[in-house]
């Protein structure tokens, strides 16, 4: 179970990459839109239902990836974290979780009020922080031995 911690640790340090790259590129494609191609973003463009341009699939990765995939992750890191016996491994990975909550709710509400905008980039570096630092402590944890044979482990004097 400890593999298990570690691996869905360093996947969602992994997804919160990916969600920064796809935001990058579906923001540059909207840049490249609108400087070469002369596209207009308002209302109408939103709803009008057709793919403005190609890289808008990248905000549509960022959605999902970010409302359901990761949440998904972070709440089957916490229930793996009570059977990996990683010392300290419930404590990290309930701030993960509580961190990619956090996350989603400045996501949202980032849409009403700009400065929560901006605070959802800033704790998706805490959120990727929390994760490798969760992952890299179950290397880092005293090991101890699985079987020990009673014969192996008494010594018996040398003559």
């Amino acid at each position: 179970m400890k593999t298990v911690y570690r691996i869905l640790a360093f996947v969602i340090a992994a997804e919160v990459a990916l969600q920064a790259a796809v935001m990058v590129y579906a923001v540059a494609g909207l840049g490249i839109w609108i400087e070469e191609d002369g596209g207009v973003l308002d209302k109408a463009a939103f709803e009008s239902g057709e793919s403005l341009f190609p890289e808008l699939v990248g905000f549509m990765i960022h959605g999902i990836n970010g409302m359901m995939v990761i949440p998904a992750l972070a709440l089957l890191f916490l229930i793996v974290s009570f059977f990996a016996k990683v010392p300290g491994g419930v404590k990290w990975a309930g701030l993960v979780l509580l961190a990619v909550v956090v996350q989603v709710a400045l996501g949202l509400f980032g849409h009403s009020v700009s400065l929560l905008g901006g605070l959802h980039g800033l704790n998706a570096l805490l959120v990727f922080g929390l994760a490798v630092t969760a992952g890299r402590r179950v290397s880092s944890a005293p090991h101890a031995p699985e079987h020990v044979d009673r014969e192996m482990a008494t010594t018996t004097p040398r003559r």
